[in-house]
């Protein structure tokens, strides 16, 4: 069970960041790159790191609390600046951003819980 749980928290990490990458690459190919989306990016990207070389040592289930709703916070503040839909667009919904966190969420949370379960509370 453990083995499997691995492979699985491992491949959730590295779909979680392609993911973050894939935002990052089309924000700068569409010339749009936002300051505060592309930190997001990098808090996942950073909380991805420490959790994958085992940096963390203990208190996982706060880093990854804090890591995902930093995220969340983040593209919440860049929605209430930038608004619910892009100009750049022709004024269409950013369903990108919305898809993405839809993806990142989510996946981060169940990474963390398989982890914490699998190795916390044994």
């Amino acid at each position: 069970m453990a083995k499997n749980t691995d492979s699985i928290l491992k491949t959730l990490g590295i779909g979680i960041a392609v993911i973050q990458l894939t935002d990052i690459i089309i924000h700068a190919a569409s010339n749009q790159l936002e300051i505060i989306r592309v930190s997001s990016n990098f808090i996942i990207l950073l909380w991805l790191m420490v959790f994958m070389l085992n940096w963390y040592k203990t208190k996982f289930l706060q880093i990854s609390i804090s890591s995902i709703g930093l995220y969340v916070i983040l593209n919440f503040i860049f929605l209430a600046r930038e608004g619910l839909t892009n100009p750049e667009q022709g004024g269409s919904l950013r369903i990108t951003l919305f898809l993405l966190m839809f993806l990142t969420v989510p996946l981060s949370a169940l990474m963390s819980y398989l982890h914490n379960k699998l190795f916390h509370n044994q």
